[in-house]
């Protein structure tokens, strides 16, 4: 009978790390690979799962971006962990936005149907397979980085935070509107069951306030999401 009772709670316990690995933390204490897999075994399903409205999302993603971008309508944008394209679809409806945009993921399948669903945009979007933790662009290369609901599944959320501003170009007198980033920040309850991945509102702002980013500004988002703006200086201002 203890033998059964401890096999059972073996499995229970077993069963619950899983739920937590897995289903909670997608992946993300077990390497860059296993989050890329993960994503990838639900692509085909995962608009469907997260229940992507056209009118939400231009309100919450392609209206603000577009309109950071009034003065400069044609730069172009990085998008990291751009998954099945979400932030380019959003962009992309905004008559006001002429740019292009990149979109940058590990999961290949994930990036599969975000070629689907953007290849009548007129070549306006790219997508890459690369490394969120090494980006393959040279400093100061893009006047807006976005990257939203995938810090948290980043090896190392802070290092994720050092490459995209280190790719972002500054604000100069000329182009005053560039040098944005847009992220999000996970909170609510589940944002507890991930340490170390995760940050409470004052902990995320002391972390941008140490890379050379002003007018930071965290609000609410989603249910799970602040959204999270700042604007990158030039070194020395």
């Amino acid at each position: 009978m203890i033998f059964w009772l401890t096999v059972l709670i073996i499995l229970a316990l077993t069963g619950l790390f899983l739920y937590w690995q897995l289903i909670i933390a997608e992946g993300a204490y077990l390497g860059a690979r296993v989050v890329a897999f993960t994503y990838d075994c639900v692509a085909e399903k995962y608009n469907n799962i997260k229940e992507f409205e056209d009118k939400f999302e231009d309100f919450a993603i392609g209206v603000p971006i577009a309109n950071r971008f009034h003065r400069q309508p044609k730069g172009m944008i990085l998008d990291i962990a751009t998954g099945t394209g979400r932030v380019p679809l959003a962009l992309m409806r905004q008559t006001s936005y002429r740019g292009q945009i990149i979109g940058l993921d590990r999961a290949s399948r994930m990036l599969s149907v975000a070629h689907r669903d953007t290849v009548t945009l007129d070549k306006r979007v790219i997508l890459i397979q690369a490394d969120a933790m090494a980006l393959p662009f040279a400093d100061n290369s893009f006047p807006m980085v976005t990257c939203l609901e995938a810090l948290e599944f980043m090896p190392s959320p802070e290092q994720g935070l050092r490459e995209m501003v280190r790719v972002l170009a500054p604000t100069t007198h000329r182009h005053p509107d560039q040098g944005w980033l847009f992220t999000s920040n996970r909170i609510g309850w589940e944002a507890r069951l991930m340490p170390g991945k995760t940050w409470s509102t004052e902990q995320l702002r002391a972390i941008l306030e140490k890379l050379p980013l002003r007018y930071i500004d965290i609000t609410p988002w989603e249910s799970i999401y602040d959204m999270v703006w700042a604007q990158k200086i030039a070194n020395g201002e």
